[in-house]
């Protein structure tokens, strides 16, 4: 086995949590292209500010079986080190969104009176919601509007949604189409200060708090002129509304493109420098955090990675909170239903977050925490019929897993209601992936623990956190959860190591009819889940002691409610309000 070590200015860490060996794969004046035995590629650019390259190679043989972790035929040995934590997740590690475009259409599927509507936003908090995309680069506030211009598309039937990134119902794709759209000003809408109330009202009793999304887009290329978010800013004070959290504009890398507008990283840059000026000026948000610059997958465009290095180059990372970035696996017009459990695609986010870190730790004094505000599975609204089905579930978990291994602070779920890669759809019915984002905020908070995963099949992902407190389970504050995907089409048969004999809790979820898994409907430990009243079926786990059965094709959550972790006791004691001595 070969091992290649680099460091880059005490910065980059290509072995960050890899499993697989990187090799030197060729060199240029401005590149290194790195490949590992996985088939994977990273591409660095050596032409970034302060880069100093060393590289130092240590070839070692293995002899013999050394991994933690065997592999006997499909009988896996789990081993995790719960003596030290990667990271540590908060209780709104897991977030959501409300997209700009419902905004637009005037929140049509929103009855903010409705118990079951409340409830089920209710289940997904704490949290913060994004309020933005697309449509929210042509969004003006009047506080005394009757929303007249709102587009009606009330006679639209089902539960599907035009997606955020189509520019106008109906409208050509090209670029032509969506200059002329915008340049006649047939996108903008206004939003009214009810509204706007009756919007954060419902936020605020759901636990969710608030990232708002200013219109970039009116400055035309010009400085952002900040009049009209003043006069936003100080009407929410005025009634009291938080807004911790603040974004300008969504994706402005692609504004060339699609609206033939270019705002420069520069640029960008000297524009949230007058937000910040204009929130220090107003107590209720002057320490609001600001989140830039969104910019869509790294992993697919060298684009985007130029736009974040020449944002932080210049004087981005003095300005920002974290780092904001935009991430999805594939288009929804390319995507194949295979996709939704290829390995290849699900390591494709792996790329993701060593591009934003390796770029953020080279250009950054200090390191700045990363989130990402808009992410899902396809983009452009999802794939219909698949991405709301059992299957976007594997994207889904190992995104929340993988991400957190990364240090992730947020991972924003585009989006709560409506459209294809909604959790919720129009008639208030819970897509699969909104019952395994509640067993997620209900089970994993905390530190983030390394699973020792050398040997361990490619096709059995497996994650490992402290337990979350939680009103529906009294487990103890030691306890741990792994949560696995199989992605095979053969069963696993896992032992708990460590953990072996102890008993342990299961919530196993496989798809809910015969439509396998591009079902609507998902089960629970066998039970079809189904909300017959407002209130969320019990989502109770089944007990088990001895090995687990990964079966194929499926996804869950395995509780080891005595496994007495001391960080996880300690974690839970600092956040309970009792000091923890060192």
């Amino acid at each position: 086995m070969q091992i290649l070590l680099i460091c880059i200015n005490d910065k980059w860490n290509l072995q960050r949590h890899l499993a697989c060996p990187w090799f030197l794969h060729s060199l240029s004046h401005h590149e290194l292209v790195f490949v590992n035995t996985c088939n994977r590629m990273v591409v660095l650019n050596t032409g970034l500010r302060g880069a100093s390259v060393a590289f130092f190679f240590t070839l070692t043989i293995a002899i013999g079986a050394t991994s933690v972790i065997t592999s006997e035929g499909q009988r896996l040995t789990l081993s995790v080190d719960v003596t030290k934590s990667l990271h540590v997740t908060s209780r709104s590690y897991l977030s959501i969104t409300i997209s700009g475009g419902q905004l637009r259409k005037g929140l049509i599927g929103y009855d903010f009176s409705s118990e079951k509507l409340q409830n089920l936003a209710a289940e997904l908090g704490p949290a913060d919601v994004r309020i933005g995309g697309t449509y929210s680069d042509f969004l003006n506030f009047d506080p005394s509007s009757n929303e007249a211009n709102c587009v009606d598309v009330s006679a639209q039937g089902g539960d599907y949604d035009y997606p955020e990134t189509t520019i106008a119902p109906g409208a050509a794709a090209d670029g032509n189409a969506k200059h002329d759209s915008f340049s006649s000003g047939q996108l903008d809408f206004t939003m009214s200060g009810k509204r706007w109330e009756t919007l954060t009202k419902f936020c605020d009793q759901a636990g969710w708090d608030i990232l708002w999304d200013f219109n970039l887009l009116d400055s035309r290329g010009e400085p952002w002129n900040p009049a009209k978010a003043k006069e936003f800013l100080e009407f929410s004070s005025s009634r009291g509304i938080k807004i911790p959290m603040l974004e300008l504009g969504n994706e402005p890398n692609l504004y060339e493109r699609k609206f033939g507008i270019d705002i420069s990283a520069e640029k960008l840059v000297g524009d949230y420098e007058t937000l910040r000026n204009v929130t220090a000026e107003m107590p209720q948000y002057a320490a609001s955090g600001v989140y830039a610059p969104g910019v869509n997958n790294l992993d697919h465009f060298s684009s985007s990675r130029k736009y974040l290095t020449q944002f932080l180059q210049n004087r981005g990372c003095d300005v920002i909170t974290e780092v904001a970035l935009h991430h999805y696996y594939f288009q929804a017009e390319e995507a194949k239903t295979s996709d939704f459990t290829d390995l290849n695609v699900l390591e494709g986010l792996r790329d993701e977050l060593e591009y934003a870190y390796n770029i953020s730790w080279a250009n950054c004094r200090l390191k700045k925490p990363i989130r990402f505000t808009e992410t899902s599975t396809a983009s452009g609204g999802g794939v219909p019929q698949v991405s709301n089905a059992y299957i976007a579930g594997f994207l889904w978990l190992d995104k929340l897993g993988l991400s957190a291994t990364y240090g992730i602070t947020r991972v924003f779920r585009q989006t709560f209601l409506k459209s294809s890669y909604a959790l919720v759809t129009k008639t208030l019915k819970p897509n699969p992936d909104y019952y395994l984002s509640v067993l997620y905020k209900r089970l994993v908070e905390g530190p983030v623990f390394r699973v020792l995963d050398e040997g361990l099949s490619p096709q059995v992902r497996i994650y490992a956190h402290c337990v979350a407190k939680s009103k529906y389970y009294n487990y103890k504050d030691g306890a741990v959860v792994i949560y696995y995907l199989n992605i095979g089409d053969e069963s696993s048969t896992l032992s708990l190591g460590e953990f072996l004999g102890a008993p342990v809790d299961l919530f196993i979820l496989t798809p809910g009819d015969d439509k396998g898994l591009l079902s609507r409907k998902v089960k629970l430990n066998d039970q079809l889940l189904t909300m017959k009243t407002p209130e969320l079926p019990a989502l109770e786990p089944k007990s088990h002691t001895g090995d687990v059965t990964l079966a194929p094709k499926t996804f869950g959550f395995i509780v080891i409610p005595e496994a007495d972790v001391q960080l996880c006791k300690d974690y839970h004691r600092y956040n309970d309000g009792v000091p923890v001595s060192c």
